[in-house]
């Protein structure tokens, strides 16, 4: 029972913040990254987990996903990444390259490490996530499609998230 209180007082205590904001010393360009925050799933899923984080690094901005699965799977250059919001509203993102599923590379901490996941960088109009709540996900694979849920309570921390990414981009315009 301890334990279960600490993890609870440990995911909440993880809030949304910039990890990340600096000039890159090569290209002198701006680097700013959000923390991840869980999107879908929970502590004792495993196929479900999905976490998202926000990044820009110079000209480019872009949405990284770390999805903990259960299987080897690959994700297309090019492949349709698709939100849903409440209104019924879609919204397509494109992933960056061809990404396939590794150890380890799904997980945010030291949570399942062991387990194959994807760590991909997706394209497209980040912004929608500012003031839409987003019910759904759905992942384009080699092997077909998988939809995700979306809780309200993390459709909000969504947006909270971009919103923390869009303050430290405002505040060197």
């Amino acid at each position: 029972m301890l334990l279960m209180c600490l993890f609870v007082v440990f995911m909440s205590a993880n809030a949304q913040r910039i990890k990340r904001d600096e000039i890159d010393k090569f290209t002198k360009k701006r680097v700013i990254e959000t923390s991840f925050k869980e999107i879908s799933g929970s502590a004792f899923s495993v196929r479900k987990n999905i976490w998202i984080a926000f990044k820009k690094n110079g000209d480019l901005e872009y949405m990284r996903i770390k999805w903990r699965c259960d299987d080897i799977l690959a994700v297309e250059e090019g492949a349709s990444i698709m939100f849903l919001d409440k209104d019924g509203e879609t919204y397509e993102f494109a992933n960056s390259e061809y990404t396939i599923a590794e150890r380890g590379a799904g997980t945010v901490g030291i949570s399942g490490t062991e387990q194959p996941g994807l760590n991909l960088y997706v394209l497209g109009d980040c912004s929608v996530f500012e003031d839409k709540l987003m019910t759904d996900i759905r992942i384009q694979t080699t092997d077909g499609y998988v939809d995700f849920k979306i809780m309200e309570l993390q459709s909000k921390a969504l947006a909270k998230t971009y919103k923390v990414f869009k303050k430290a981009l405002d505040k060197y315009k």
